[in-house]
């Protein structure tokens, strides 16, 4: 039989989200996909590149920036922030970014590090445009957080601060080095902040829950530690987006389906991953239908996320399919 090489790079690109990995695979094992080899792939890349720059001191890439609080006003909070290509970042099964230095700049869990959290209401966001910064110009960019939100927000700093644990300094306890513990908490307290963005219906607050449950749920699986719970409210918060309607992105709108899919085939419900496989079924099936009265519409898209879970879900009885998330 002949072997479809196009379609087993589609289905690497799938698998390990990094072109360049895709083509160390295939120059290493040919074009065959076997899990062990996929893993001793990024194994190799995750020891970095070795060779001259072994033993050298490589560059941080983070440095800070200063913003303000949207919700009391607190100056000079510091939002870590990632150099340009400082990081080769691959994505696992579950979308969330793996990092690793590049050339020159160490390796670093930027994940650990997203959220900034104002030591003063504890109003926290991996998004530093959901903060008050100064723009291009100098000038000052408002938080995209609506009035009625940041005023939500304002009456529940007694519940946010009821998340950590009394005496903690969250000046302190937030910054670099962030243990794994700080950065779930830091999480906790944005979910606290996207709670109200969902009371409020505000776009995508239910999809940023279930992404950063996703984030808490890969730290604790590299803390070795039960991620059960945060992955089953990961998928409670992506089933209210979709049933919601809540991504007017239909990028974020097949990643949520997407999510579902790979999360029922990681907690064993092999029944209801394939509910949302039939979700893209359809999706597919409508939108040529609606190109065909309308060509400026696309179908790629769907096309792009219907196939990545469709390569998971054919990968399904894999024991070590998802060993990594």
């Amino acid at each position: 039989m002949t072997i479809d090489i196009a379609e087993v790079k589609r289905r690497l690109q799938a698998l390990l989200n990094d072109q360049n990995l895709v083509n160390d695979y295939v120059r290493k094992f040919g074009p065959s996909i076997d899990i062990k080899n996929i893993r001793t792939v990024r194994e190799s890349r995750a020891q970095g590149s070795g060779g001259k720059e072994e033993g050298k001191k490589k560059e941080d890439p983070i440095y800070e920036l200063k913003v303000t609080c949207p919700a009391c006003r607190q100056r000079d909070i510091v939002s870590y922030e990632m150099k340009s290509k400082s990081q080769s970042v691959a994505m696992s099964k579950f979308l969330v970014p793996i990092y690793t230095g590049t050339t020159r700049f160490a390796t670093v869990n930027y994940t650990l590090l997203a959220p900034a959290v104002c030591p003063r209401c504890l109003f926290a966001s991996p998004d530093k445009k959901d903060f008050i910064r100064k723009d291009a110009a100098g000038g000052e960019a408002r938080s995209l957080i609506p009035g009625n939100v940041i005023m939500a927000l304002q009456e529940r700093i007694d519940e946010r601060k009821s998340l950590l644990r009394p005496g903690t300094d969250p000046k302190s306890y937030f910054k670099r080095p962030r243990s794994n513990e700080a950065a779930i908490e830091a999480y906790n307290l944005a979910l606290a902040r996207a709670k109200v963005e969902a009371y409020y219906d505000q776009p995508y607050s239910h999809f940023k829950m279930g992404a950063y449950n996703l984030r808490i749920a890969k730290i604790l699986k590299d803390m070795k530690q039960d991620n059960t719970e945060a992955l089953n409210m990961a998928i409670m918060s992506l089933e209210d987006a979709f049933k919601s309607s809540n991504c007017p992105s239909e990028e974020l709108e097949m990643q949520t389906i997407y999510l579902l899919v790979a999360l029922y085939l990681k907690i064993g419900d092999q029944k209801k991953a394939s509910t949302y496989i039939n979700v893209f079924q359809n999706l597919h099936g409508q939108r040529l239908i609606e190109m065909k009265e309308d060509p400026s519409l696309k179908a790629n898209t769907i096309t792009k996320w219907r196939d990545k879970a469709k390569y998971i879900w054919e990968d399904r009885d894999e024991p070590d399919l998802f060993k990594n998330d």
